[in-house]
């Protein structure tokens, strides 16, 4: 039976800084910029960057902005370029002034001043590992795309084992709106399953696709996922599990289910079937006692998103950095440069967060309403804080405090924060 993976990133880049995914994601000589880069952040880029081969056939030069002429020099520390090799040499990398863009130089770097740009590069020849690509790449390529396509979440739920689709369900699948999703699914998978055997006893020649759904999950082991499915919506709505919305949307629908039955007795009346009147009444009487109970029962809040904590950090930090674009109007002290650095890490561990807290089979505005409910609860916290006029960036925190009343962040030589906190969160 398939054996679902967690649904985060793949292992070999899903913890590397924002940068050194970039890095690992080239597959063409590029250029990257590490103006506001100090020792720690080098030694992270490197490590995550190029400790191990990329998965390429060709080899590629990556060049790194380490510094500059005076319209650009503030952005780089002077020992910047020394600090970006030393941190290749603790992986193994070796400085050769001959390196070019061919195999022989895998491993090796050479430092540039780029007289017609007036910059200084970094120029990285990365060790490379031409089997990866090609295993990957395959005899059959058509069939080796379709094998190699992440498995979806509705395929995760359809072919994984019963003790995993307990775990599953409790920890992707939370909302009723969510549970009710996933069981038109596996309904929908029961009736194509159903026609498609109906379609062989008539011994009519199946599609791939049909075959293809056929040799996969059994109807019996979609039957007995799609039982427990409805046996949790069912508890959730005793226990008063479900939202506003949630209790409204059930609401209409137990309204539509008993005019159709009220349609049913009326032509069972007519008919004089005594048996199904008595069946249709009863079923009636027992829709009114649902509605009655999902009244007055309870209202649940919709859950915390997963990562909201680290998501309100990274948003608050995003809130002071444009602050200081707004309050500096182009005039940046060395601090604060450094800080505006950070901005394209902190947005890619934003994203990186929000898809690991969405839940599986969350419709889009629902997602939406628990992150706005989660910045909100974040800035109402910020703003709880006592002002204490400027703060400075902690050696210990990794990152910097938001900056209270409005005050402008004193100018100065003080060292930029680490942003290696932005991407810790993804370690969990």
């Amino acid at each position: 039976c398939f054996s679902p993976c967690t649904p985060d990133l793949p292992s070999e880049v899903a913890m590397a800084s924002g940068l050194a995914a970039k890095v690992r994601r080239a597959t063409d000589s590029d250029e990257f910029d590490l103006g506001g880069y100090d020792q720690a952040r080098c030694q992270d880029l490197a490590k995550d960057a190029f400790s191990e081969p990329l998965p390429l056939s060709e080899m590629v030069k990556l060049s790194f902005v380490v510094g500059g002429g005076k319209l650009v020099r503030q952005k780089y520390s002077d020992d910047l370029p020394k600090i970006f090799m030393g941190a290749l040499s603790s992986i193994g990398f070796q400085d050769d002034s001959t390196a070019a863009l061919e195999i022989g130089s895998a491993g090796k770097f050479k430092f540039q001043h780029d007289t017609g740009k007036n910059l200084k590069f970094v120029h990285v020849f990365p060790r490379i590992n031409p089997a990866v690509q090609q295993d990957a790449e395959g005899e059959d390529e058509e069939e080796e795309e379709e094998d190699s396509r992440p498995a979806s979440h509705e395929d995760i739920m359809l072919r994984c084992s019963d003790q995993d689709f307990a775990r599953l369900l409790a920890d992707n699948v939370g909302t009723y709106q969510q549970k009710k999703t996933l069981l038109e699914i596996f309904k929908c998978r029961i009736a194509t399953l159903a026609s498609i055997e109906e379609k062989m006893t008539r011994l009519e020649r199946l599609s791939a696709e049909e075959q293809a759904l056929f040799d996969d999950v059994g109807t019996d082991e979609v039957k007995e996922k799609a039982k427990t499915v409805s046996g949790e919506l069912k508890r959730m709505v005793d226990e008063g599990e479900l939202t506003s919305s949630e209790k409204t949307a059930f609401q209409e629908e137990l309204e539509a289910k008993l005019a159709g039955i009220n349609d049913e007795l009326s032509k069972a009346e007519a008919e004089g079937k005594a048996k199904k009147v008595a069946a249709l009444t009863q079923q009636i009487e027992m829709v009114k006692t649902t509605q009655v109970s999902v009244k007055e029962s309870g209202t649940a809040s919709l859950p915390p998103l997963k990562h909201g904590k680290e998501l309100q950090k990274l948003h608050a930090k995003l809130k002071e950095l444009n602050r200081i674009e707004k309050a500096s109007k182009g005039h940046y002290s060395m601090d604060e440069l450094k800080r505006l650095g950070e901005r394209p890490e902190i947005e890619e561990a934003i994203t990186v967060l929000q898809a690991r807290s969405r839940g599986w089979f969350e419709p889009d505005e629902v997602f939406q309403e628990r992150l706005d409910a989660c910045i909100r609860a974040g800035n109402a916290s910020a703003g709880k804080k006592p002002a204490a006029g400027t703060s400075r960036p902690s050696s210990g925190s990794g990152g910097f405090q938001s900056v209270s009343g409005g005050a402008r962040v004193a100018k100065g030589k003080a060292s930029g924060p680490s942003t290696r906190n932005a991407f810790s969160a993804l370690d969990r």
